[in-house]
């Protein structure tokens, strides 16, 4: 399906490549009784997450969640997603930056860089890999976006189907209904595009990690460290975000503008704006926010762009090693 949609893979991406079946060859089902404790450790670990999130959102069992279905959704699972995005994240980071190290330990380095593109075809399959092996979590995370973006329509249904006009009403600048729309349609289509995006980069920088930091000690203190700055962006972000919307933190609208975008783009992927009735507040405290959309949009375009040419840095860089 994917083919159809995009025009022929690359020769690496498919999975009859010999480099594709050994890479995802090494996945084989673990014995019946590792899968049993593997899915009960998710399943536990789900409901914890979703019910702390329920606890969250309902001031620990005291009040409702939301004052509509889709805010109360909403405000169940964004604390449990949350924690599932960084978590993805983490492991990206950490599926791929003991790649060169793990090749030179199977004594595989040298045999790669002496055959023609073999760093290239090992580092992308790598690269790929992690889709692969996160593809429980990264399904999980686009259907409850799915889930959230249906909540949107549904909304939209409201008031004869003039909930639009009610969200565009007093905002900067002042915007038909029907453009008012096609914006909301973009938002939707960016927080689809960026967990895929997001993740690559994350993924291709793990890769690059790997080339320049092969001894095992730095490796392990560039894992820490690369972990502990991306979760602590994600961290001040979402801090920074929540003292703005709350009236704690008095910045320009321009300031605004880049906080809220930011959060959007590398905290929660765009999830919070999921929550129509939150997004068009922003829209009626930041001019121009109804914009952000196609910035995301264009972040992510940009974010794919960046994560090839990480890829080809890492290769280059690989090649030349020694």
């Amino acid at each position: 399906m994917l083919q159809r949609l995009i025009g022929p893979l690359p020769l690496w991406a498919r999975l009859d490549h010999p480099m594709a079946r050994y890479e995802l060859g090494r996945l084989q089902p673990p014995p019946r009784r590792m899968r049993y404790l593997r899915a009960a450790a998710v399943v536990v670990l789900v409901v914890v997450l979703f019910a702390g999130g329920y606890a969250i959102a309902t001031g620990f069992f005291q009040r409702p969640p939301g004052q509509s279905l889709t805010e109360g959704v909403m405000a169940v699972v964004y604390w449990p997603m949350l924690a599932l995005q960084v978590l993805m994240q983490v492991f990206a980071l950490l599926l791929t930056v003991n790649t060169v190290t793990e090749q030179k330990r199977r004594q595989a380095w040298d045999n790669l860089r002496a055959t023609e593109d073999g760093v290239g075809l090992a580092l992308r399959i790598r690269w790929m890999s992690v889709y692969y092996r996160l593809r429980e979590l990264l399904i999980f995370v686009l259907a409850v976006r799915l889930l959230l973006i249906l909540g949107i329509l549904y909304d939209l249904t409201a008031f004869q189907g003039r909930y639009i006009d009610l969200l565009l009403n007093g905002i900067t600048p002042e915007l038909p209904p029907l453009v008012g729309a096609l914006l909301l349609a973009f938002m939707m289509t960016a927080s689809l595009l960026l967990p895929l995006t997001s993740l690559g980069l994350i993924a291709a920088v793990g890769l690059l990690f790997s080339v320049l930091v092969q001894q095992r000690t730095y490796s392990v203190l560039a894992q820490v460290l690369a972990v502990a700055l991306r979760t602590g962006l994600a961290a001040a972000l979402l801090v920074s975000a929540t003292q703005f919307v709350r009236g704690e933190l008095a910045i320009s609208d321009l300031a605004a503008g880049l906080l809220m975008g930011g959060f959007a783009a590398l905290a929660d992927w765009g999830l919070a704006f999921l929550n129509l009735g939150f997004f068009s507040e922003i829209w009626a405290t930041v001019p121009f926010f109804i914009f952000v959309g196609i910035v995301l949009v264009l972040f992510s375009i940009a974010q794919s762009a960046l994560t090839e040419w990480v890829l080809a840095l890492a290769v280059r860089l690989g090649e030349r090693s020694g």
